[in-house]
């Protein structure tokens, strides 16, 4: 059986396409290359050797590691800070969004309002809400102790003591996750009126509804604002580092992993060893992130049956 073959203009038309089309991905594509690569790829190379800025560099192989994961105390320190925050911010987050926008969900006209309200945090630059933040929960005079004392409660030392920052600074992140509660509040418009109009019939009450059929459709977005929480979490910065003078909070206690590695770079002038640090703390995200959609597998239901 003979084919037939397209003609050449054809074929020379279709190679302008192509071409046409990798024109015009091409600065998207030299931005990933200039500007996400080429400084992961010399960071890299850095983390090899024990440059202090004001040397030269020198290479000095696994040495950088070595220290990392032998030696350094506040490595370990920091790993537990974030992991602590990571997961409570997480959860808190997920599950404090997710019941205000199911509030929100049925709030009538007073809708548009109040999604604009609690998304209006997240344009407040993160240091200012930080600082703001940090003047509220200060121990002789912020205002939370303030309205605290109203009602015969006593003063509470927030980020001021070991055991309470990290708490403190994991209900900051839910106030500055708006974001999160308009991402849900636009799912829900797609869980179909009519399945929990058929659960309503068959008895079930906001219950039955909530855990049969709105939490099953909107687990996509679910996973999408857990995957988003949780790379944010481990890379937050701005929260510890307005905590006093040197940051960390008190005694380190919330060190987490990017301040270490701010501090190693740009106080300590160890950029080889941070760059190493940071290095360590891709290989984390990666492997979990991955993990996370492995994981995914198993509750993250698509349209027409499909799991993730």
């Amino acid at each position: 059986m003979t084919t037939l073959k397209k003609p050449a203009s054809y074929r020379s038309y279709n190679r302008r396409r192509i071409w046409a089309g990798y024109g015009f991905i091409s600065p998207a594509i030299l931005g990933i290359l200039l500007f996400t690569m080429a400084p992961l790829l010399y960071s890299l190379y850095l983390s090899f050797t024990n440059w202090t800025v004001l040397a030269p560099k020198k290479w000095i192989g696994l040495a950088n590691y070595r220290k990392i994961f032998m030696e350094d105390y506040f490595f370990v320190k920091s790993l537990k800070a974030t992991a602590y925050y990571s997961i409570g911010s997480v959860v808190a987050i997920i599950v404090v969004c997710f019941f205000i926008a199911l509030l929100l969900n049925s709030a009538g006209r007073a809708k548009a309002f109040f999604r604009a309200a609690f998304y209006l945090p997240t344009v407040v630059p993160v240091l200012a809400g930080a600082i703001v933040w940090v003047w509220m929960f200060n121990v002789d005079f912020g205002i939370v102790n303030y309205v605290l004392g109203l009602f015969g409660i006593d003063k509470q030392p927030w980020v001021g003591a070991p055991d309470s920052v990290i708490p403190s600074l994991i209900l900051i992140a839910v106030w500055g996750a708006g974001n999160v509660i308009v991402i849900f509040m636009a799912g829900m418009q797609d869980v179909p009126k009519q399945l929990l109009e058929a659960v309503e019939i068959d008895g079930g009450g906001w219950w039955r509804k909530l855990r049969s059929v709105t939490i099953p459709l909107m687990s996509p977005v679910i996973f999408y604002n857990v995957i988003l929480a949780f790379i944010n979490s481990l890379t937050a910065f701005t929260q510890t580092y307005v905590l006093g003078r040197n940051g960390g909070g008190p005694n380190d206690s919330a060190l987490f992993y990017a301040f270490l590695i701010y501090r190693e770079a740009f106080k300590n002038q160890n950029m080889g060893y941070a760059c190493a640090l940071a290095m360590v703390l891709f290989v984390i995200v990666g492997v979990f992130t991955y993990l996370l959609f492995r994981l995914s597998a198993s509750w993250v239901h698509y349209e027409g049956g499909r799991k993730g």
